[in-house]
């Protein structure tokens, strides 16, 4: 517990933490290949086109390999005691944002932002995860932030240097945990390496995810799913159809997806 509560003040106190060595080098690998043919499948049926990165979203309907990150143990105890913070008891579901992995193309820095959309808040709203399936470098397009900036009560302007910016290094396996409030991108690529990182994102229960789970989700992915990471997905936060079915934003168990199938 020791190292978890150093992490969990890192990420209060400069916005930011550094776990070293969660995944091994071959279960990297394996990732890094399943998501290269994921990307090559589904590129050109995305309608999020980005033409600096290759990006594959909605991890947990694409392989079954996703499925433990959901509430991995070196990562997500963390998480859900930074968004139980302030809640009643300190005890709240986190739930699933958004779930990605990400490969920047050369020549591309990202614009420093806030994925909260929203600055001043006492306590963590959302907590992201990238899990570094390359070397992050300092050429290859590393996480860049600005410490301490989830404390402040504005937004990064654009375009500009700051002169504390930190690219964040490390080694395969490495994850960064962030408060998604801090002022975070990526930095110039300038090599050919790839830079390959999954995204995990969990905001509060009562927040809007960035994909609707209960309406993307195969059923067979979702047998394969235990109780608690079901409720990490929301499928117990789905607002009720109407004050018929409930009268509360949660339901007392996981509600089943609707029939998905991906494209072929």
């Amino acid at each position: 517990m020791a190292n978890t509560n150093v992490h969990i003040n890192n990420i209060l106190k400069n916005g930011f933490t550094l776990v070293k060595g969660v995944i091994n080098t071959n279960e990297c690998d394996n990732i890094k290949k399943i998501s290269q043919d994921l990307y090559k499948k589904y590129k050109k049926k995305i309608k999020i086109k980005n033409p600096l990165e290759e990006t594959i979203y909605n991890l947990h309907n694409k392989d079954k390999i996703f499925l433990k990150y959901i509430d991995f143990d070196k990562t997500y105890k963390i998480i859900k005691k930074l968004l139980s913070m302030g809640a009643y008891a300190n005890n709240s579901d986190p739930i699933i944002r958004q779930t990605a992995i990400r490969n920047p193309k050369i020549g591309h820095a990202q614009q420093l932002h806030n994925d909260t959309r929203i600055i001043g808040c006492k306590f963590p709203l959302i907590i992201q995860v990238i899990y570094m399936l390359d070397d992050f470098t300092k050429l290859n397009g590393a996480t860049r932030i600005v410490p301490k900036s989830h404390l402040k009560d504005e937004y990064a302007k654009s375009n500009k240097k700051y002169k504390n910016e930190k690219i964040i290094t490390g080694q395969k396996g490495d994850a960064i945990i962030l408060d998604a409030s801090i002022w975070h991108g990526s930095a110039k690529k300038t090599v050919k390496n790839d830079r390959w990182g999954m995204i995990y994102s969990y905001c509060r229960w009562f927040l809007k995810a960035s994909f609707d789970h209960n309406k993307n989700t195969p059923i067979k992915f979702y047998k394969r799913l235990s109780l608690e990471q079901r409720k990490i997905l929301g499928f117990n936060f789905n607002p009720p159809k109407d004050e018929f079915c409930r009268s509360s934003g949660r339901s007392k168990k996981p509600e089943r997806p609707e029939k998905y199938n991906l494209p072929n």
